[in-house]
């Protein structure tokens, strides 16, 4: 009865928890993610922000600690969205606490911010104060475009003073000078900050010899598989004995390539929360155009997301580091459409163990992050508690049942008022 209490006033809470506070998940099953099994029975025992223990034993328990009878639920690691924009910089106009509240409700913990600025590091450094609450954000510099302004600058000292800012990796637009594009991978491994962008227009192979730590989208391998499929296979082994990695954005192309019929977009989950001018721009923007350049859209994108619906499979059995993110834009609904993306990696015939560890423990080391990404002792406690088995079925990676972000505790109670409160925003 004590525990069914306890339960209680935390679900029923109006605030979240304190990071401070300990908490126990009693008799819960842990997802092993780097494993692709379940541990069952198991108490995680949470305190001051960290997993303290997890194990079938009962810990000791601070005073205070809250107990979570978690009987029959499945916890894992929080998520990660690696490819996101911010609002209002470069992202869509999203209110900031709404936007960081609707990635939090569907269990993503952290962001990898792609095209940083100094207002992006306030908010950072406001969430690792717990000013305010939401994912961690880890933020990409300014984007670097190789054009004559860049060529002339002393790349050493910019790459340098992005990094003592706090941005944490150079992110890399695009630009034909391949010198430059080589010394700002050059420099940044030196002074051990990573670059993440584009494919440089002189190709994948050019990305893989520079050691570009992470290629976003799909059109580099694309182009190189469909110019030369030999000359691919030998850059994708050279991409895996490097260790970089690959965010493919695949439902980013589906939305843009008119992959989705209209009234499916229209009615997709999360809508709801959008802003209803929001919604009509969206529409106007994507459909303002003549049926015959639709079509021609429509075959382009066909043929470019088929071939790299064959190719992400054959990705993943070599052992190429994948990412996940839906990408930012139009119908892109900040949380909900992660999960989009995590089911086009399961179509594609992608594991759910495989989909969990590209979502969680390998995002986490592609920041150097060790301690994040798993449910171990010493972890901070980013963590999603889940009604059913996400091993099973991917999509109950969408039954939430509760998310802790850095030790704070938000029941699926106080997510679905906060959920409601956005939503009354933009129907009253």
């Amino acid at each position: 009865m004590l525990l069914l209490c306890l339960f209680s006033l935390v679900c029923n809470s109006q605030s979240p928890q304190k990071a401070d506070r300990s908490y126990v998940f009693r008799g819960v099953n842990v997802v092993d993610v780097a494993s692709g099994s379940i541990v069952s029975n198991t108490n995680v025992l949470v305190s001051n922000g960290k997993i303290v223990a997890v194990g079938r034993s009962k810990p000791k328990l601070p005073k205070g600690t809250v107990v979570l009878d978690a009987k029959g639920k499945f916890i894992m690691p929080g998520m990660y969205d690696m490819h996101a924009h911010f609002p209002n910089v470069d992202g869509e106009p999203f209110p900031v606490d709404d936007y960081l509240l609707l990635n939090l409700s569907r269990g993503i913990t952290s962001l990898r911010i792609m095209r940083g600025a100094p207002v992006v590091l306030e908010w950072k450094q406001k969430i690792q104060n717990e000013e305010v609450i939401g994912p961690s954000l880890f933020v990409g510099s300014p984007a670097l475009v190789v054009d004559e302004k860049l060529q002339q600058q002393a790349l050493r000292p910019l790459l340098a003073g992005y990094q003592r800012q706090g941005y944490d990796f150079i992110k890399y637009l695009g630009g034909n000078n391949q010198g430059v594009y080589d010394s700002i991978n050059y420099i940044a491994q030196q002074i051990g900050i990573k670059v993440a962008g584009h494919g440089p227009p002189m190709g994948l192979e050019a990305a893989v010899n520079a050691g570009q730590s992470s290629v976003e989208h799909i059109e580099p391998f694309i182009g190189l598989y469909l110019y030369d499929s030999t000359r691919y296979a030998a850059a994708m082994t050279r991409f895996v004995e490097k260790k970089l990695w690959s965010c493919p954005d695949l439902y980013w192309y589906l939305i843009y390539g008119y992959q989705i019929p209209k009234p499916k977009l229209l009615a997709s989950p999360g809508i709801e929360y959008v802003p209803k001018e929001m919604v009509a721009r969206w529409e106007k923007e994507l459909y303002g155009i003549d049926s015959t350049t639709l079509k021609r859209k429509y075959d382009a994108y066909a043929l470019r997301v088929n071939t790299y619906k064959k190719l992400l499979p054959r990705k993943d059995k070599q052992g190429v580091n994948l990412l996940v993110s839906p990408g930012d834009g139009v119908f892109v609904i900040p949380g909900y459409s992660y999960f989009e993306e995590m089911k086009l990696f399961a179509q594609c015939g992608i594991s759910n163990a495989h989909i969990l560890q590209a979502c969680t423990s390998n995002a986490a080391h592609y920041f150097g992050e060790d301690k994040r990404g798993r449910i171990e002792a010493d972890q901070p406690a980013d963590i999603v508690l889940l009604d059913a088995n996400p091993l099973l079925d991917i999509a109950n990676t969408t039954m939430i049942s509760g998310v802790m972000v850095r030790g704070r505790w938000f029941s699926k109670k106080e997510l679905d008022e906060k959920l409601v409160a956005i939503k009354k925003k933009y129907t009253n």
